[in-house]
């Protein structure tokens, strides 16, 4: 989480509304890391390493059937 931060730019913050107004559809794109700059909890340590079991990887869920099930029970229960 950044240490420091600025107060917004009343001319930048304009422009961007400027931009937004009027647009029917609008997709953002975003990138890994912007949730951990948000001060939201991220699924990695510093080093990289999941701070959780490792995630379910999609030809596991396919052919395990212990795979699918571990999946479903941790979003049963909440995650």
């Amino acid at each position: 989480m950044p240490e420091t931060s600025k107060q917004p730019d009343r001319n930048g913050l304009q422009h961007l509304q400027g931009f937004f107004e009027g647009k029917r559809n609008l997709v953002v794109l975003s990138g890994a890391g912007i949730s951990a700059a948000s001060g939201i909890p991220t699924y990695r340590d510093k080093a990289g390493n999941w701070t959780r079991s490792n995630p379910i990887q999609h030809q596991d869920f396919i052919s395990k059937k212990s795979a699918r099930q571990r999946y479903w029970l941790r979003s049963y229960s909440g995650w």
